[in-house]
């Protein structure tokens, strides 16, 4: 089982600390998901504001990932399941954070190992 997230919304795009990185919130209402995304501005190209996208993470290497907008691998650093499942990890060195208010067992099994593979689309 994957975690996909339809139709999520880019909620911001805003600058950090860091030079040429910028920070992008992803939301998703009906899925009950927050994603933030540390990425360099020259892959955040493609993506605006308010804009519909598909996020899918899988623990397993993502066929015709190739074919989206951004596909990256990331490494887990730490889940708890608090409040919401939230999981922090980096892609490409970069910060990833994820909270999901009611995963399934199978959405947090792909956290439990140490690799995990996105696309935005």
């Amino acid at each position: 089982m994957v975690v996909r997230l339809k139709n999520a919304t880019i909620d911001s795009l805003e600058t950090t600390e860091t030079r040429r990185l910028l920070l992008m919130k992803i939301v998703s209402k009906s899925d009950g998901a927050v994603l933030e995304l540390e990425l360099p501005e020259v892959l955040c190209g493609p993506f605006k504001e308010k804009d519909k996208i598909d996020v899918r993470i899988d623990a397993k290497e993502i066929t015709k990932g190739d074919q989206a907008k951004l596909y990256v691998e990331g490494t887990v650093f730490k889940v708890t399941n608090e409040k919401n499942f939230d999981v922090i990890a980096a892609v490409g060195g970069l910060k990833f954070n994820l909270s999901l208010s009611d995963p399934k067992p199978s959405q947090k099994k792909i956290f439990s190992s140490d690799r995990f593979y996105l696309t935005l689309d």
